[in-house]
């Protein structure tokens, strides 16, 4: 081996040029012996993206040294880069453990309990490194994260302000700041916040994102214009500014929602591109373009993986079952396509084959709402026992009435006319979201709870606050069994992470749906069409019937009948569903989730 090979890779390594030191160490990884050559090698292949090449070095490193707890860092952000944040915890805590005066260990821990929603316990670790290093403009911007998670904003506000104080040429904590502003509605502010982050890192696409949310949250439709166009010249290709841009063209209903695929397509046909375009048609049903993309893929780049996931969507949408399990068997990448393979095989009677595969999939991601759902219909297809106790509506399910948190009936009939005047004037959309349940109605943008400067709204939270809380509290004792999902996924606090109010009108309904970021869901009634009553279930909420095709037609399984003024909350995996009614008069609902922390900011 080369003594002079070694010494290029490490200072191609030093100099940050990572392409070489990668070239460099591939060609003598395998004669490495020496624990520095061994550790270089590890963190080239860790910061060039290859986490399983770096997990394999280090594993030859650990038996010759002494563990330190800089290499426990080190292991833990190999599992990190692997998604393995488990396993990454537990190196971090030990790393800390061994060099408690060590601020930058504690916030690698506390980054990683943040990002698996452990927000009291990473803030309780920020708090650590702080207490060693006060003005640690990472640990700062962080601890904002934390607090804004748990709802305390100002304090939040506060720790990224002090960021900025210790590190004003930095973008991070200006970007952070201004997404807590998009978050509560400050626009102005929000503007300010991210218009300064983008001075500072002209490149910083998500602060664009961010920017054109807000400007859509605020209502402002020229600025949205400006604002989009501005970042599509910086960043054509971007994914994500792509799919906002045509979600809102879609949403006010303009002519051609599609032309900014359409030209990011023609100019860099990448595979994701194509993933998130052929997505957006399908949900649209424009089944003539879907195929035409489909052929366009298939010239240039074959029948790759992409390929086979658009494919396998479209002849989901189209019934055929028996090409999808044909596909999925022949593909080379059949693991990565079980989802298909479990909605072929309910389409076509094999329900033993459907549970298999879900309860695969649900104990790989046990916290995966699609998942669960799908593993709950299986059992309910088969006959199976389990199923009730996963849909046991009867302690699942909790409805109330707002009326019993006013004074009197009288107060409570001029809340609810002045909420419905509110939520009419804020449903400004002319079309729902491309990729949400509605159809034949509109949503409102937005996390209506967080931006609301409306003192109505604040109420109506309280109120829906007071009612719930006892009941998820009192789910810990309604033997629902150790086991269970909800019992397991309980939240040491539960917050209403996501909100929004949804108007629908004659012949609008809900398709079969569930929320895969909730814990429980919600349908708060604040408007209802004198046609809904006792006379049919239209209108009605539907729960228990799936959204795909099972041989045996299942029906929903229990349904409860819309009332002003009314709330009902469900568990987030339990498909749920609105039937269309007839008739003037509009649905007004206010729905939202509640579980871990909103980790927005």
């Amino acid at each position: 081996m080369s003594a002079k090979t070694i010494d290029q890779a490490i200072a191609a390594l030093q100099k940050g040029d990572l392409k070489q030191a990668t070239a460099l160490f591939d060609k003598i990884r395998k004669k490495l012996t020496q624990p520095n050559h061994l550790h270089a090698c590890t963190v080239t292949y860790l910061q060039s993206g290859r986490p399983k090449d770096a997990q394999k070095m280090l594993k030859e490193l650990m038996p010759k040294v002494k563990v330190t707890p800089q290499l426990l860092s080190l292991s833990g952000d190999i599992h990190k880069a692997q998604d393995n944040l488990s396993a990454a915890i537990d190196d971090y805590r030990r790393a800390t453990g061994l060099a408690p005066q060590v601020p930058e260990l504690h916030y690698n821990l506390a980054l990683a309990l943040f990002q698996i929603s452990k927000t009291t316990e990473a803030k309780a670790t920020i708090d650590k490194a702080l207490k060693i290093r006060s003005n640690y403009p990472k640990a700062l911007v962080l601890l904002g994260r934390c607090l804004a998670s748990m709802e305390q904003f100002e304090q939040a506000e506060q720790a990224f302000n002090k960021a900025i104080k210790n590190e004003p040429n930095s973008y991070l904590p200006h970007y952070r700041l201004g997404r807590l502003h998009v978050h509560k509605g400050n626009s102005d502010k929000a503007s300010e916040s991210l218009g300064r982050s983008l001075q500072i890192n002209k490149q910083l696409t998500p602060a664009r994102e961010s920017l054109i949310l807000n400007s859509i949250y605020s209502g402002n439709h020229e600025g949205t214009i400006n604002l989009i166009n501005t970042a599509l010249k910086m960043a054509p290709h971007d994914e994500s500014i792509i799919a906002i841009a045509t979600d809102w063209a879609i949403e006010k209903g303009q002519d051609d929602p599609y032309i900014h695929y359409d030209k990011a397509w023609r100019n860099n046909p990448t595979a994701s591109l194509f993933q998130n375009f052929i997505t957006a048609l399908i949900s649209s049903s424009d089944i003539n373009r879907v195929e035409t993309l489909l052929s366009e893929y298939e010239t240039t780049q074959g029948k790759d993986f992409a390929w086979e996931s658009a494919k396998l969507k479209v002849l989901e949408k189209q019934g055929g079952y028996n090409e999808i399990l044909s596909l999925v068997k022949s593909s080379p990448h059949q693991s990565k396509h079980q989802i298909y393979s479990c909605l072929g095989n309910f389409a076509l009677g094999h329900y033993a084959n459907s549970y298999k595969i879900a309860e695969r999939l649900h104990r790989s991601q046990p916290t995966n709402q699609y998942y669960l759902a799908l593993l709950a219909t299986a059992l309910r297809c088969l006959g199976d026992p389990e199923y009730d106790r996963l849909a046991n509506y009867n302690k699942l399910v909790f409805r109330a009435n707002l009326e019993t948190q006013f004074k009197n009936y009288s107060q409570f009939t001029d809340f609810r006319k002045d909420l419905i005047e509110h939520l009419n004037e804020i449903h400004v959309t002319r079309h729902a979201p491309l990729n949400q349940s509605v159809r034949g109605g509109t949503q409102t943008p937005g996390n209506l709870f967080a931006q609301s400067k409306s003192c109505l709204i604040h109420t109506l939270k309280q109120s829906l606050a007071n009612v719930s809380e006892p009941f998820f509290e009192d789910l810990k004792s309604v033997e629902l069994g150790d086991s269970h999902p909800i019992i397991t996924e309980h939240p040491d606090t539960p917050y209403f992470h996501a909100s929004w109010s949804i108007r629908t009108s004659e012949g609008g309904f809900h398709k079969s749906h569930i929320h895969s970021k909730g814990w429980y869901s919600s349908a708060c009634y604040i408007d209802v069409p004198d046609v809904i009553s006792d006379e049919s279930d239209a209108g009605y909420l539907a729960l228990g019937k799936p959204p795909f095709k099972t041989k045996d037609e299942l029906h929903p399984d229990y349904s409860i009948k819309p009332e002003a003024g009314s709330l009902v909350l469900f568990p987030s995996y339990i498909w749920h569903a609105t039937q269309p009614y007839q008739g003037a008069g509009n649905r007004l609902v206010v729905a939202f989730d509640v579980g871990a922390p909103n980790l927005f900011v």
